[in-house]
């Protein structure tokens, strides 16, 4: 399998804001839906753990301290994630990560991500299909290089082969394993999973003004996005901006009258003129 892993070259300051990326933009986004959290605050506990990991993590090694950092993240601190209390925004806002040691692959990956960058280890995103994986690079004793991936849910080594799995329950029976899916991500696609992640999480709770927040956010970057717009529209809806949402609703079919969503829509968007007519009149 080893043709499938792509070589790459990153130097250290680019590997160092990589690394850092996704911690940034969670304590965006955590601080953007909670106002009852300061990102002073958040440093504080991100602070606190630091200090431990680099107590704990002490190898000769690149290998010796990817294993340490591990154990110290997963067997000693005892983060984790729980198919239970899987979707919740609790398990991405930062503080309460920190606080509870519970998350989801993509906060978890942030946080571990951001321990690399402050110990120098040769740690990566990858936006894996299914959930954020992370690849480690290394030189073992033998002197031969070894790329290892490496699940954040809860520490253990992903092989070839569960990876697989994962790629044919997602994507259909016979879908291969191929370099694309094992890069190392790119910042602007680890953003896009970290807000939609965050933005689905919100909307599923009801949190709609936190939810509108985000998405309002997102569109003064690309403001005639239609999918954004689209997902404005049933947040308004949900909200009883009815014409409003009506407006959002009827661009995004315009825009994307093929689109699965658009057909279903459709079916909503007279309904949903007519209780804006009514909300008028009262």
């Amino acid at each position: 399998m080893d043709e499938i892993i792509q070589p790459f070259s990153l130097t250290k300051k680019q590997r160092d804001n990589l690394q850092r990326f996704l911690y940034r933009e969670l304590l965006r986004l955590t601080t953007m839906t909670d106002d009852s959290i300061s990102e002073p605050q958040i440093f504080g506990l991100m602070s606190a753990l630091v200090k431990k990991a680099k107590y704990a993590v002490n190898g000769e090694t690149d290998e010796q301290r990817i294993n340490q950092l591990v154990q110290f993240l997963y067997q000693e601190q005892g983060f984790a994630c729980h198919h239970e209390e899987y979707f919740y925004t609790e398990n991405l806002s930062l503080h309460k990560v920190l606080r509870r040691k519970r998350g989801m692959p993509v906060s978890l990956g942030a946080v571990m991500l951001y321990l690399a960058a402050v110990l120098d280890l040769p740690l990566y995103p990858v936006n894996f299909p299914t959930q954020l994986v992370i690849r480690a690079e290394f030189i073992d004793e033998n002197g031969r290089k070894v790329v290892r991936f490496i699940n954040p849910w809860d520490g253990s080594d992903l092989s070839f082969d569960k990876m697989q799995k994962w790629l044919e329950g997602e994507m259909g029976y016979g879908t291969e394993l191929h370099r694309e899916y094992l890069r190392i991500a790119e910042q602007d696609e680890l953003l896009e999973r970290l807000e939609t992640v965050f933005k689905m999480a919100l909307t599923r709770e009801g949190k709609y003004p936190e939810a509108l927040r985000l998405i309002e956010y997102r569109l003064t970057f690309t403001p005639e996005d239609p999918y954004e717009i689209r997902d404005r529209g049933m947040v308004l809806a949900s909200m009883d901006c009815y014409q409003a949402a009506y407006d959002d609703l009827s661009y995004f079919i315009d825009q994307c009258p093929d689109d699965p969503s658009a057909m279903m829509l459709k079916l909503e968007i007279s309904s949903l003129e007519k209780q804006s007519k009514a909300s008028v009149f009262h």
